[in-house]
């Protein structure tokens, strides 16, 4: 089946930690670009005479605006990073999309627990309106994020995911797993280790837990096989490689 291109061009962007780079672009598409929270664009370009592709989850809520917002990590070296950190507002990329099933539910389960590794929780982010409104509605229904990174000083977007965890203190859990920070709590909502260690300490309920799982290849793979030996089947547990180059 063809796919369909149309052209975004660049608003602006700006490192949002020493390594990752948030993008801001409007997309030229009538009707409106419309996508679902947790959807991915693809992003298609030539380097050196040879084509190429690289696929970015939208970090931002879905207004109908034709506006769509993703990060990238920096990769020494890859064609991505050298197309996308060396461009310039008013220039242009060929898009297509939106991909992906890493959406909610129609029905909800009573928690939802969202775990990544990186520009991987970029998704989440996107969810956090809908998130919202399933909370105002459902006084039971509980989200869990956990977000992994090297350190503190490379969280995403930790204001976000802070400020709506205060929203809903009774019903939001926003955890930072910091892999190269050891035996230390600096915050109250970091913690180190990886992102499938926090598994342990939540309880996790298979018959009422749903586990999202978006972001470095191998800690997706290590939490699936953890996840089965506590009782999860495959359809209650949502992944999304995420491979950034």
């Amino acid at each position: 089946m063809a796919i369909t291109l149309f052209p975004a061009t660049l608003i602006e962007s700006k490192m949002i930690t020493q390594g990752v780079r948030h993008f801001v672009f409007s997309c030229n598409h009538s009707p409106a670009f419309t996508f679902e929270p947790g959807q991915f664009i693809t992003i298609h370009f030539e380097n050196e005479g040879k084509g190429f592709k690289r696929s970015y989850s939208i970090a931002n809520v879905p207004a109908q605006d034709n506006q769509i917002e993703f990060a990238a990590g920096f990769i020494e070296g890859g064609p991505g990073t050298q197309l996308l950190f060396g461009l310039q507002p008013g220039e242009q990329l060929q898009i297509s999309g939106p991909y992906g099933r890493l959406v909610l539910k129609d029905n909800a389960p009573k928690r939802y627990i969202l775990a990544a590794t990186s520009t991987g929780v970029t998704p989440y982010r996107a969810m956090l309106t809908q998130l919202s409104q399933e909370l105002e509605a459902n006084p039971n229904q509980q989200v869990v994020i956990l977000q992994g990174v090297q350190t503190a000083e490379d969280i995403l977007y930790p204001d976000d995911f802070m400020d709506f965890a205060a929203r809903f203190p009774n019903q939001v859990i926003f955890r930072a797993q910091l892999s190269r920070e050891k035996n230390i709590q600096i915050e109250k909502h970091q913690f180190s280790g990886y992102v499938q260690h926090a598994f342990a300490d939540l309880m996790l309920n298979p018959a009422e837990d749903i586990v999202y799982l978006c972001g470095n290849p191998g800690m997706i793979d290590e939490a699936f096989e953890d996840l089965k030996t506590r009782g999860f089947a495959v359809q209650q547990i949502i992944r999304e490689k995420y491979v950034s180059r």
